[in-house]
């Protein structure tokens, strides 16, 4: 009972639009599976029929408005839905955090030096993005010449000459010479047990600090002198360029570490005793958002911690852009010439002290 169709019975779209072509009046097509075109037909079969009528009765009012039958869109297909876009938590790689980065310190560029001698390394750009004050300490410029000692000075003046023949060849990696800390040959050795300087190194290193540093006694509670030297590195051993900052007596290590592990998070750790030394220390550093959190704390208001921890993200995003537009603190510059000069530079930068460590080199060779 079912008459099967024929393809002469298919009317092909350029067809339909020759017929009313020749006819002269407008071509829509249809669709019942998808409901595309229907509406279209009848809206604009009903203002076909009343513009008829308006020739016939011209002097009729209500039908002077009447549009002439519209353009058909064309079909296209249905929207995609959105993407489901989900954002991890963190972006590091190997699970790392601010957090693990602080306790294991890899590629440091700042140590901390206590009044009895222990040492807590740092990096200057998470501190400098999450205070105003470290930023200011970081900012220091150390451009006094240090004098050389009496055995080193004739070395030290023919290692200066031979710089100078290799300065057109090294026009890309200039180091200001002036701002290095030329010590004797001892550096601050670190003991691996308990991270403390020895006594003897500890001295050295305040007669360096007050004769080629500055002073921040006057400047600041809490900080005493501030010099670069090279420091051993905690983790792989070598002797990195790195700022030193020796501190007052104030400052105690536990309260310290805790301010820093803050200014590397933004979060405080509630179940800590010593809250009491942390928001003094807090004080003293000027770090006034932790010291509210504490405050918050003890008079068990920890829920306002929550509006102070969203601020400081907040804020730090913001300068963290703005420490990449001006290069502030950067520790090193590449040129990228194509896709694969990116994806290289993104493998030497994910090998921890490869690239500081080339820097190294480079900047002794000057």
């Amino acid at each position: 009972m079912v008459i099967p169709i024929k393809t002469t019975d298919i009317l092909r779209p350029e067809d339909g639009q020759q017929i009313a072509q020749e006819l002269g009046i407008p071509y829509y097509e249809t669709s019942v599976v998808a409901q595309f075109g229907i509406k279209d037909v009848f809206d604009n079969s009903i203002r076909a029929a009343l513009t008829a009528r308006r020739h016939l009765h011209f002097w009729k009012s209500h039908l002077k408005k009447v549009q002439k039958p519209l353009l058909q869109a064309p079909f296209l297909p249905p929207k995609p839905p959105p993407v489901v876009i989900s954002v991890p938590e963190t972006l590091l790689l190997g699970g790392e955090t601010p957090a693990t980065l602080f306790s294991t310190p890899v590629c440091p560029d700042v140590t901390f030096i206590l009044h009895d001698g222990q040492q807590i390394f740092a990096h200057r750009v998470y501190l400098a993005t999450s205070s105003s004050k470290f930023y200011d300490l970081f900012s220091i410029e150390l451009m006094q010449k240090p004098c050389m000692d009496g055995e080193k000075e004739a070395d030290d003046t023919g290692k200066r000459t031979h710089r100078k023949e290799q300065a057109g060849n090294t026009k890309n990696l200039r180091v200001d010479d002036s701002i290095i800390v030329k010590n004797p040959p001892v550096s601050l050795r670190t003991s691996n047990s308990n991270e403390t300087v020895n006594p003897t190194d500890h001295e050295r290193m305040i007669q360096v600090a007050l004769k080629h540093g500055k002073q921040l006694s006057k400047w600041a509670r809490g900080f005493l002198t501030i010099h670069l030297d090279y420091i051993e590195d905690p983790v792989t051993g070598r002797d990195r360029y790195m700022t030193v900052v020796t501190m007052d007596y104030l400052i105690q290590k536990k309260p310290f570490q805790t301010v820093l592990e803050y200014l590397y998070t933004g979060y405080l750790n509630e179940t800590q005793v010593d809250l009491i030394e942390i928001a003094v220390i807090a004080e003293i550093l000027e770090v006034f958002d932790l010291r509210m959190m504490v405050a918050n704390v003890l008079n068990k208001e920890s829920f306002m911690n929550q509006e102070i921890t969203k601020a400081f993200h907040v804020r730090r995003t913001n300068r963290i852009k703005e420490f990449l537009l001006k290069g502030t603190f950067s520790g090193m510059t590449g040129a990228m010439g194509s896709i694969c000069d990116v994806e290289m530079l993104s493998t030497t930068g994910n090998k921890p002290g490869t690239s500081d460590t080339k820097r190294e080199n480079a900047g002794k060779s000057q």
